[in-house]
């Protein structure tokens, strides 16, 4: 497949909110990694987060979870891509929007739901502070 037809592919990734911005890492779906019914994206958020490090786009003090983040994927059997994410992202559907046009995906094709191994730091703090 050429890197043209690549581009206006459906993709599957990982992101971040990060300091009002959006970072994301992505697979086109004909180079996804399958995972059961699923296809995913390579590359782990802390692994990716870790080369932004390096490269000096995020701080060395901050570590990958701190943000919100989330996960783009494809369910072959359902044919409709899934996005987890922290409530944060979820929250912003202008955010959201931002997101599936970086990957290719018009919203019909594609299920969102919380997931609490996305959780930020802040996410977290609320939550001890609610349980105490």
């Amino acid at each position: 497949m050429s890197s043209k037809q690549e581009l206006h592919e459906p993709r599957v990734g990982i992101f971040w909110l990060f300091d009002g911005k959006l970072i994301i890492d992505s697979t086109p779906i004909s180079n996804a990694e399958p995972y059961g019914d699923n296809l995913g994206h390579l590359t782990s958020h802390s692994d990716y987060w870790e080369e932004l490090q390096c490269e000096g786009v995020v701080p060395q003090g901050i570590e990958y979870e701190e943000p919100p983040r989330g996960r783009v994927g494809y369910n072959k059997r359902e044919e409709r891509f899934w996005l987890r994410a922290d409530k944060c992202i979820l929250g912003r559907k202008a955010i959201v929007r931002r997101i599936l046009i970086a990957l290719n995906i018009t919203p019909d094709r594609v299920s969102e739901s919380r997931d609490d191994h996305y959780r930020c730091t802040r996410c977290l703090e609320r939550a001890y502070k609610h349980e105490r």
